[in-house]
């Protein structure tokens, strides 16, 4: 786990006292956290009773820290050694076991043991509770047995929160609490008798429940807080609070007075506010840190860059949280910063049965296993019913699998892991599926009231983006019968409906937006509306112009005449032909037909290559051999009646800019023009330059005999033929230097570079273009885009592979 610098510089800042740590998912904070430990124990531990906490939030994710920093410890790391012995100094616990203690305490100060009460003795005490308020405060309408669980709700709040006195209750801000009546919302109003009627309900329902020798969580908690306030227990020297923003009012409060402040002391709380996914928590609502007594001016750093996951999933990520005002206006927002590490979109899929989604997952589950160890998959759902559900339906397959447990999670065994969106927090796994995303489970639909739902939004939105966030290669979701109104708040562009696949999720279109409508017999029926969407993904995922789409495309069947629904026709010697033939269903009526019905036309015209069928819900791609292919080709210039491929080419040696063409069937035929001029350079001499891949997917390496294509420049254009080769640019990085998403870049092949320079680096076995920017000993990569963030290495740790002396611009 090596640092960047940025991490480092957290890593090794000097203690003075509070401070705040902001990170994106998958910044790397949990990292941050816990090599600071060893830096602090080695610099800043030097007095007698000197002792470092790290808290975590959950057992879970204490299990996951030592296995990660476990198996990944060597001669450059902290050693698990020294982490997770016995050693006095440092602590790594959660923060129930830390007051769970202090509750023992407490119950042998005052000779009495209490019992965590269960949902069932909880509702009783509350309904007890409410008739009993309900005498003295008969015109609340809201001491109802109907609002049982809304008032234990605000109960429970009321506890979290330390709100030990009636009058602190009357005046706390309660925002988006309200109770439907009769559809009429009622406003927990400051200063009100109904803010009275629910502390009596608070003091009345844990009487009740003391009685029977029993007490809740959060009234555990307090007496944590008033056992540890009593015996001024100050025990660590520096506290580092990992997910600090799920923490409630007095469980900060708890950690405060363990603080033993120093000169030489520190309280680092690491946090990310877009997962604050639990509705008690206290910081991740945006109250200030001066709330708890801490002054944060001038004291926060950020950690912007996510390492987790792909720029794709981070990107559909942020925009499903982008548009909730709540999560955006929050005082620690950080907008996460993309990077250059690409990969595949997340894959969406719509099932209309549980078995459709099961049958997916064990399909996709077998197919990856050619990629991946079962261990580095994770199922993920909302409930533990979804989860235990879809363990059974995988065992059942053959596929072994098991549920990750709080207590002791297996993180090791080869098994595909099962986990609750709660309990993946923290967490990470190459391939993540998150399943059941279905209309009323994600977002509940709780409330009647319009701002508590709206409240209960929010914190669902964060729990998703937790699940999403938590994948580092490949993201699957999906729904069963009515889809989440989540996924719709994703933008289309930034899901796929197949692994390797370019076509998008089945969205319907309203009819003023329908296309070749001049060609259409019944714009009513059911099957236009697939059709109109995959007319759509032809033309804008695949670049078929519209011009290329024929519909009831005429297939001859010997002596009998068939009609298959779109048929993408291209040119060749100045013909058209059908290249690409289509057949839709009604949406979720199945594809079995329509695959044989492509087979047959395939079949019977053998001028077209490939076949599509669909139903909206299912895709299936073939050949015409009959075999399933993952994709269909995109549309070429060579398509078009054009027969020249037409670029402009930028040459970075002399700042010129020329106007390109070559022979679609014969590209060493090339011609050159100075841009704008209209009489042909002569060429004297072309070499071949060899296209070997792309500038983000792995680490570029001449080979000369085993490329495809090749594209022939003039001699003077290059430095040495023999170290020149071009790659295919994947991302957007360098757009402020005119280098787009689908230009070639040629690249003479060195590993030195100058100042100022667009070179390939490779990082970590990954290769990315930037404009080098020598610092020192140090390397500055930077874009040309506002969107990325420059990326600084140390010089060792960055090999230049090329310097781009030239751009093919489509």
């Amino acid at each position: 786990m090596k640092l960047n610098v940025e991490q480092r510089r957290i890593v090794e800042l000097e203690p003075t006292g509070p401070m705040l740590i902001k990170g994106v998912a998958g910044s790397g904070k949990t990292t941050v956290a816990i090599r600071r430990i060893n830096f602090l124990k080695d610099h800043y531990s030097h007095e007698e009773d000197d002792r470092i906490l790290l808290v975590t939030y959950n057992k879970t994710l204490l299990q996951y820290i030592k296995h990660q920093y476990a198996r990944m410890a060597d001669a450059d790391q902290i050693t698990a050694e020294r982490l997770f012995s016995s050693d006095t100094e440092v602590e790594i616990l959660t923060i129930d076991s830390l007051m769970f203690k202090e509750f023992g305490r407490y119950q042998r100060r005052i000779g009495k043991k209490l019992e965590l009460a269960t949902i069932e003795q909880m509702h009783k005490a509350m309904i007890l509770a409410i008739h009993h308020v309900k005498k003295s405060y008969p015109d609340v309408k809201l001491l109802s047995p109907k609002y049982s669980k809304f008032l234990l709700d605000e109960v429970e709040w009321i506890l979290a929160c330390s709100m030990t006195d009636a009058e602190t209750y009357q005046s706390a801000d309660r925002i988006g609490r309200a109770s439907g009546d009769g559809g009429t919302p009622q406003k927990l109003m400051k200063n009100s008798s109904l803010r009275a009627a629910i502390f009596d309900v608070c003091l009345y329902f844990r009487e009740q429940l003391e009685k029977e020798g029993l007490t809740t969580y959060k009234q555990m908690n307090l007496y944590a807080l008033e056992e540890i306030r009593r015996s001024r227990k100050q025990a660590y020297t520096h506290i580092i609070i990992d997910e600090s923003q799920d923490l409630t009012r007095v469980q900060l409060q708890f950690l405060k007075e363990l603080y033993n402040e120093k000169a030489h002391s520190s309280l680092m709380f690491v946090a990310d506010n877009t997962q604050s996914i639990y509705p008690l928590s206290w910081l991740g609502k945006g109250r200030p840190y001066t709330s708890i007594g801490y002054d944060m001016s001038g004291k926060s750093r950020t950690l912007s860059k996510n390492y987790r996951t792909t720029t794709e999933i981070s990107t559909a990520a942020f925009h499903l949280i982008e548009a909730d005002e709540s999560i955006r206006a929050n005082v620690d927002f950080v907008k996460p910063a993309l990077i250059d590490r690409h990969g595949h979109p997340p894959i969406y899929r719509f099932f209309l049965t549980p078995q459709q989604q099961l049958q997916f997952l064990i399909d996709e589950i077998k197919m990856l296993q050619n990629d991946y160890a079962l261990s580095e998959i994770c199922v993920v759902a909302r409930e533990n019913r979804h989860i235990e559900s879809m363990a059974e339906g995988l065992v059942h397959a053959g596929i072994p699998s098991g549920i990750l447990q709080r207590n002791e999670p297996d993180f090791e065994s080869d098994k595909v892991k099962l986990v609750t969106m709660h309990s993946i927090k923290g967490l990470e796994f190459k391939v993540i599926f998150l399943i059941d995303l279905n209309s009323g489970l994600i977002p509940q639909d709780r409330y009647a009231d319009a701002d508590d739902q709206r409240t209960l939004d929010s914190d669902e939105r964060r729990l998703l983006y937790v699940g999403m966030t938590r994948a580092n290669e490949l993201l699957y979701m999906s729904s069963v019968k009515k889809p989440s109104k989540f996924i719709k708040e994703i933008d289309r562009r930034h899901m796929r409906m197949k692994k390797d696949a370019s076509l998008r999720p089945f969205e319907s279109i309203p009819m003023t937006d329908y296309r070749l409508t001049d060609q259409l017999v019944d714009l009513h029926s059911k099957e236009e509306v697939i059709r109109q969407w995959l007319v759509r993904e032809l033309q804008e995922t695949y670049g078929y112009p519209l011009e290329l789409l024929e519909l009831e495309f005429q297939v001859q069947q010997f002596s009998k005449k068939g009609y298959c629904d779109i048929a993408v026709m291209v040119y060749a010697g100045g013909d058209a032909r059908p290249y690409i033939i289509a057949e839709v269903k009604r949406f979720g009526s199945g594809i079995e037909e329509a695959v044989e019905q492509l087979k047959t036309y395939l079949e019977a015209d053998s001028r077209a290559f490939y076949g599509i069928a669909t139903d909206g819900l299912e895709v299936k791609i073939i050949d015409r051999n009959g075999e399933e292919v993952q994709d269909l080709p995109k549309c070429r210039a060579q398509f078009l009646p054009e027969t020249k491929s037409r670029r402009v080419y930028s040459n970075l040696k002399n700042g010129k800019l020329y106007d390109y063409a070559a022979e679609e069937d014969a590209a060493e035929h090339i011609e050159v023009k100075e841009a704008g001029q209209e009489v042909l350079l002569q060429i004297h001499e072309k070499v071949a330059v060899p296209l070997i891949g792309n500038v983000a997917a792995g680490i570029p390496a001449l080979a000369s005999e085993s490329f495809e294509t090749a594209y022939y420049l003039p001699r003077e254009w290059v430095l040495s033929p023999r170290e020149t080769f071009s790659l295919t640019v994947t991302g957007d990085s360098m757009i402020g230097a005119g280098i787009h998403k689908g230009d070639i870049v040629i690249v003479h092949q060195q590993n030195t570079a100058s100042n100022g320079d667009i070179v390939i680096a490779v990082i970590d076995d990954e290769a990315t273009m930037k404009k080098y920017m020598p610092m020192g000993n140090e390397i500055l990569l930077v874009s040309e885009n506002p969107e990325y963030e420059p990326i600084l290495m140390r010089s060792e740790d960055v090999h230049i592979n090329g310097r781009v002396i030239g751009v093919l611009k489509k």
